[in-house]
């Protein structure tokens, strides 16, 4: 297999871990902003108005971007989630890793790619067709890879 054709996907939360996975050779990134992602409280995170950068930094050396909103969103985070996922679409970001379904409908309803989150639990083929219609790349349930690589 090419080089080429493998997926390098590297977690990033500051300018520097950003440098450091380009420097390493990984041909994409995943990253949160503000308080949607399961890392908001574990690591630096990117804010909202870093979009267009890391996705002008990104571009310059080919790299795929995604951005991650992968948390249970409760009614007073739709408003902030739709202005994320906005901007993402607008800074030009890959695609959206996405465990809500109201994250996956906004994606869809205006065009921006998403990927379904591992956080969705995915774990059967009924439910794999189900999410066919919200993305074109699932993240089975981790506990089912590692049963199956097992």
């Amino acid at each position: 297999m090419n080089y080429k054709e493998i997926e390098v996907l590297a977690p990033v939360g500051s300018y520097e871990s950003l440098t450091a996975a380009l420097k390493a050779g990984c041909n994409s990134v995943y990253f949160g902003v503000e308080q949607l992602n399961m890392r908001a409280r574990s690591s630096v995170n990117f804010t909202i108005n870093d979009l267009k950068e890391i996705s002008r930094i990104c571009k310059e050396f080919y790299v795929k971007t995604y951005l991650t909103i992968n948390t249970i969103l409760y009614d007073h985070d739709i408003r902030l989630m739709k202005t994320i996922v906005n901007q993402a679409k607008e800074s030009g970001v890959t695609a959206i890793i996405a465990s809500d379904h109201a994250v996956m409908s906004h994606c869809k309803s205006i065009g921006m790619p998403s990927h379904i989150s591992t956080q969705a639990n995915i774990s059967n083929i009924e439910t794999v067709e189900f999410y066919a219609a919200f993305g074109k790349v699932v993240v089975l349930y981790r506990e089912l890879r590692l049963r199956q690589v097992a």
